[in-house]
């Protein structure tokens, strides 16, 4: 194709010129017809040779058309062209009379035409010329010698030979030609592919221009909103502590001051739950395994069925006859997902109710979060996955959180495979958000989280050692692992831990430390000196606690056991993750202790 186009202009005009100088010699025979001798039989043929030949060369010239671009349809007219040509005139030479030297020139002079101004490649050239000099030596066989050529036998053998010679040159010439040709199209080839990869890296750099441009300013309407909505709850809490303590000083009850102050601590608690969970999205790796979908759907109804109540919003899971099926999806991000939906249905919910439940679609279950809420506008309904974008809270209310919620559920269905969402909304009736999930053949595991059930019996005369640099901190976990039973030693660096490894004391059954620490030292070296002094006495589990955007990655080298825990989260919900933490791994410290 790219041939075709090259020198289709090339070969309209070779064709079109040649056919031309055909019909001005035609003209020029016609003149000589009068010198001729009265007696010459062959005039009338010659005529007709040269207006048969001046046809089928004039018909390549009028089917030149768009469909020439095409190299086989080319090939095909300037091949009708050339055979034209040589046919005719060997008759030509059989009729008239011509010396020698002038009917070879001819001859070869359309020989270098053929190779030279059609550049035809290599192979057509071989076969189509090829058969023009065939023809030729066969017309010479069958010519009597001395008849019309006036030469012997011997004389025309040697100038039988000069026509294959050109034909040789001819090709050894086409094949430079044509590798120049294709030289030049793999570098135009080579240019174009360069420039498309300019281009698209020159688009990738636009568009990544242009998502940061909107990163900056979603993230400087983000902080501008964040501000406000910090600061909304920090001064409500410092109010409400300032009247707690004059009512303290007048005798009065504060349990409602302390209810508004716990309230508001949790709303921002939430708040930066979310911005934590939307950051390490970023950075987890789904692990996909059979998960029971009632034990999953039961969990989160049971989390904000008193959620529900307290808005008087009737929360209610759809009741089926048969069990909802095994799935196959990572089940902290997938209930994560859902909750996030029942959340948001809630938050969205002023009179009626959500309902919760499930359909199976074949080798797909469906879950559903129907809501009677406020429903979403058309104008709306692209937005509400974007971060930070909420609908009808013009006045930041915080108890609606960030507007992240919906963003943290795309996000998650778009990390699982073979995950999808849907969703369908009538404005001011309500919506139904969807999540679908492969039905799974397999069993799950037994077991409602990886550490088994726990009960606040499981810290009961547990010995933790507890290290964080900030003292408030330090002292509200000591205060909140000592109400669960334990026995804690606080230190706010490693120096305040040197007196158990003189004492000798009894080994620890749990670490619980910052990741970072203000003297430079870090809770992992924390956590392995302390192991390394009680060696003797088995790994001890770590529970590292930060207030930091940390992913799981940044403890990828240090030795298990460990567990990776949040300062934002509520004080049961710590407590419990700790408690699960340590039930796993308490039958080894109560073996070594029976020893001890």
């Amino acid at each position: 194709m790219d041939y075709a186009q090259r020198f289709s202009g090339q070969r309209r005009l070779a064709i079109a010129i040649f056919t031309a100088l055909w019909i001005v010699f035609s003209i020029r025979d016609f003149a000589r017809l009068d010198i001729l001798d009265p007696t010459y039989l062959h005039h009338n043929e010659l005529i007709l040779v040269r207006i048969a030949g001046a046809i089928g060369m004039g018909v390549p010239v009028l089917l030149w058309t768009p469909y020439a671009l095409d190299e086989r349809w080319a090939v095909g007219l300037l091949s009708m062209w050339t055979l034209s040509a040589w046919f005719t005139t060997l008759r030509m030479l059989q009729i008239v009379d011509l010396p020698w030297h002038e009917h070879y020139s001819i001859l070869t002079l359309t020989l270098f035409t053929i190779f030279m101004a059609f550049r035809l490649r290599a192979i057509t050239a071989a076969w189509l010329v090829g058969l023009c000099v065939v023809s030729y030596l066969l017309m010479l066989f069958f010519q009597p010698p001395g008849e019309k050529f006036g030469m012997h036998l011997s004389s025309m053998l040697a100038h039988a030979t000069s026509l294959p010679l050109t034909y040789a040159i001819g090709l050894v010439v086409s094949i430079p030609l044509e590798r120049s040709a294709r030289r030049e199209f793999m570098y135009q080839r080579d240019l174009r592919e360069a420039k498309a990869r300019v281009e698209a890296s020159s688009r990738a750099v636009n568009e990544q221009n242009r998502r940061m441009q909107e990163l900056v300013k979603e993230k400087e309407r983000f902080f501008s909103s964040a501000y406000h909505d910090i600061q909304q709850p920090l001064a409500a809490i410092n109010l409400f502590i300032r009247s707690a303590r004059t009512k303290i000083g007048e005798g009065h009850a504060v349990d409602r001051d302390l209810d508004v102050i716990e309230e508001t601590a949790s709303d921002m608690v939430g708040m930066f739950k979310d911005i934590q969970t939307y950051s390490e999205l970023g950075s987890y790796f789904p692990r996909v395994t059979p998960v029971s979908t009632r034990d999953l759907l039961t969990e989160i109804f049971e989390q904000y069925r008193e959620t529900a109540r307290l808005r008087g919003i009737d929360f209610r899971i759809a009741a089926r006859r048969a069990n909802a099926p095994t799935i196959e999806t990572d089940r902290s991000l997938f209930k994560r997902a859902v909750s996030n939906l029942v959340s948001n249905a809630i938050k969205n919910t002023s009179s009626g109710g959500v309902v919760l439940g499930w359909v199976q679609l074949n080798d797909r279950l469906r879950v559903d979060v129907w809501d009677t809420g406020i429903g979403i506008a058309p104008a709306h309904r692209e937005a509400i996955f974007a971060e930070y974008y909420q609908i009808n809270n013009p006045g930041r209310d915080r108890s609606k959180g960030l507007g992240l919620g919906l963003s943290i559920v795309q996000r998650v269905v778009r990390m699982l495979p073979g995950h999808a969402m849907s969703f369908a909304s009538v404005e001011g009736r309500g919506s139904r958000f969807s999540l679908y999930a492969s039905v799974s053949a397999s069993t799950p595991a037994v077991g409602r989280n990886q550490y088994g059930d726990f009960d606040s019996s499981d810290l009961n005369g547990t010995f933790m050692l507890l290290c964080d640099d900030e003292p408030t901190v330090l002292e509200g976990l000591r205060r909140l692992f000592s109400s669960a039973g334990s026995l804690v030693l606080a230190a706010g660096s490693m120096a305040g831990f040197e007196a158990i490894f003189a004492d000798d004391s009894r080994v620890p059954d749990l670490i619980v430390t910052d990741i970072r620490l203000c003297d430079g030292a870090t809770g992992k070296e924390v956590a392995d000196r302390i192991r390394r002094h009680f060696a003797w006495a088995g790994v001890i589990p770590v529970a590292f606690i930060t207030g930091e955007l940390l992913s799981d990655r940044v403890l990828r080298d240090f030795p298990e056991p460990f567990v990776l825990l949040r300062k934002s989260s509520a004080p049961e919900d710590l407590l419990a993750e700790i408690s699960r933490f340590v039930a796993a791994h308490r039958p080894m410290n109560l073996d070594l202790a029976k020893d001890l």
